[in-house]
Parts: C-alpha cells; structure tokens; sequence
C-alpha cells in the first residue's frame, strides 16, 4: 500500500544496520525507510557486531550468543586475541524488526529506480520527494549512483559465503587462514545452537562454494543454505549531489576484517543526528555535509592503515601470518592494536544529548 504523501522529511534507502541506524535518529519526523525486501529477509552478513552497537540498537533481543575473543587459525597453529569488548552474534531477521520498531518511521517495499534531484523513483512506479535523501542501500549505492550523478562506484570488493548448520563448535569469533582460500580467510562463528562457517576473498571471487564445502569438511559438515554477497571498502566520498551516504554504500565496511555493522551503524547515527539537526533549523545543509565528510576523514588514516595490513596478508605466506598474528598475541601490543582499530567512527560533537556507545578504552 503506497503512502498517502508522497511528500518527506527524509527519505532513507535500505532498510539493514546503517538505514536503520539513521531512522532511529529521526523519531518524530515524516520519513520513508524503502528496500526492494522486507524488514529482517536477505540476510547476507555473517552477523557479528559488539554487543555495545547491537544494544545502542535496541536489539539486544536478537543476540544469540556473546564472545569475548578471537582465535586466529593457520596451518603452523593458533593465536588468542582476548577482547577488549564482547561481540556477539545475532539474529539478523530479529535484530532488524528490534531495530525498526525502535525507529518508528514509515516503510516501503520498493527497489529505487532512480532520482531528479530530491526525488526518487521506485519500481512501484511511484515517485517520493524528500528534503534529504540517505543511501544505505550496500555496495551498489542505488540511491547516490542512480544515472547523473557524481558518484564513482570504485572501490575494493571483497566476497563471502556462508553457510549456518547445527553443531558444537568452541566458543570464540574463529578466523581461519587456510590453503582453501589462499586470497582470503574462512571464519567460524557459533551462534546459539548453530555455527555459521563461511569463505572470504579479498579479490572478489566469487565463485567460492567448493571452498566452502572444503573448510566445512574439516568439522564433518556440509552446507545447507549459503548466503553471501560483496563487501565494499574503501572510503568514498559520504555526501554526492546532496545525498548523504552510510554503511558500504559509503565504503565503510573495513579492509582486512571485512567487519562492516559497527562502521555502518556509528555513520549511520552520525548522519541521522545531522539530518535531524537540518530538519530542526540547528544547522544548514551544507554545514550538515561538511561535519559529515569531516567525521569520516578522521578514520581515513585508520582504513589505509587496514588496506595495507590487508595487502600484506595477500603477499605473506601462510607461515608468516601465523608468525605476525602471534606476536601480535602480545598484550602490550594486542590492547593498544585493538583500541585503535575500535575508535573508528569516534564521535564527533554533533548536538548535546546526541549519544552514541561510550569509548573509554572500548568501543
């Protein structure tokens, strides 16, 4: 059923973490969340996230099970990074409607076919106008990079599959650098009852389901229904022709880890509370973009310093990364490492009472 107004506040394009993110800043306001699936279906994320951001959701029912390590698999042997904050996994399906009820905004089944200027097109047929437009539709950037735009859709594409099935599995997030996936890694996440194994390759392959079925095998398991899609790093530019841009349709997601909620949930609050502030007449549009680009630029040095952790895993023998992620093992290099790496996105000083999950050696 179409809205009555086809007339917005704010129009946001996907409805997964950093939409959702973004809706949840703007409460009280006319707002269209529009996605070509519904609310919680087309999972393709392996779904691990620091419980501080999936509670900052509102989803906490959706955690399935919480971890407070890494452990780091090559073939010379393993490594246990402690964390300095628990991760968890989650129900995706379940983590999103928690989310959307939180966000309380209007939403639309529909695939965007395109935009002139503030108003966006979908396959409905119908057309939406809205005084600010947010893209947070992943990597294909539906909303920024419809026919016109300035927006340049180039930027490191990783690819992974995944499969979930009922197993014991220690407890732990479990990344495995193995021959299966030279240009990548495979990981093991458990999840309640279930553990979701699954590939990556760095260089975008994607044709990886024997390697998935290889890894699997090593547990004496099978796939059952796989999942997947491409991971987009990479920093692009967060605002083009007006449109304000989260989560991996931005970039966002990071090299090395391919971990990508917790970027796009902190981008997504970032810019809701500046398009809130739009709204509400506490800045213009142009100083909203401005402190949005300029909150992003502050992990730019971050995100290259991953791309080249990333291109050195590619170059180093398997050997040798079990060497480097030993040492790294070391406390007084893992603590101030992992500090680092969960500052990305710190908050920048948008509004008072604007709050985001606190950091203090943590996320």
């Amino acid at each position: 059923m179409l809205p009555r107004s086809r007339q917005f506040d704010v129009i946001i394009a996907g409805a997964s973490f950093a939409g959702l993110a973004v809706a949840q800043r703007l409460v009280g306001r006319r707002v269209v969340l529009l996605d070509r699936a519904p609310v919680g279906r087309g999972v393709t994320s392996a779904c691990g996230a620091p419980v501080s951001i999936v509670n900052a959701m509102g989803a906490e029912g959706s955690i399935l099970q919480v971890h407070d390590r890494l452990i780091l698999h090559t073939p010379a042997g393993e490594a246990v990074w402690p964390l300095p904050e628990p991760f968890c996994t989650f129900d995706y399906q379940r983590f999103c409607e928690l989310a959307w009820a939180r966000a309380r905004v209007e939403f639309l089944q529909a695939t965007v076919a395109g935009r002139s200027g503030s108003t966006v097109h979908t396959s409905l047929g119908a057309a939406f106008s809205g005084t600010l437009l947010a893209d947070a539709t992943g990597w294909r950037a539906a909303l920024a990079a419809a026919p016109g735009s300035a927006y340049v859709n180039r930027r490191w594409m990783a690819f992974g599959i995944e499969s979930e099935v009922v197993c014991p599995h220690e407890p732990g997030l479990h990344f495995y650098f193995l021959p299966e996936v030279r240009d990548g890694y495979a990981w093991a996440f458990p999840a309640g009852e279930g553990v979701r194994f699954g590939v990556l390759s760095y260089l975008g392959r994607s044709k990886l389901g024997p390697a998935l079925e290889q890894f699997m095998s090593r547990f004496g398991q099978r796939p059952a229904a796989v999942h997947g899609g491409f991971l987009a790093s990479g920093l692009r530019p967060p605002v083009v022709d007006g449109v304000f841009i989260a989560g991996d349709a931005s970039g966002h997601c990071l090299p090395l880890t391919g971990e990508g909620i917790r970027t796009a949930v902190l981008a997504g609050f970032e810019c809701g509370d500046l398009l809130r502030q739009v709204l509400d007449g506490e800045r213009t549009r142009d100083q909203a973009e401005a402190t949005y680009q300029a909150f992003v630029a502050k992990s730019r040095r971050k995100f290259h310093a991953l791309t080249w952790a990333n291109l050195a895993v590619l170059a180093l023998p398997r050997r040798a990364v079990a060497s480097v992620a030993t040492m790294l093992a070391r406390p007084r290099v893992l603590g101030p490492l992992l500090a680092q790496y969960l500052n990305l996105f710190e908050k920048s000083a948008t509004r008072p009472g604007a709050t985001l999950p606190a950091h203090s050696g943590r996320l």
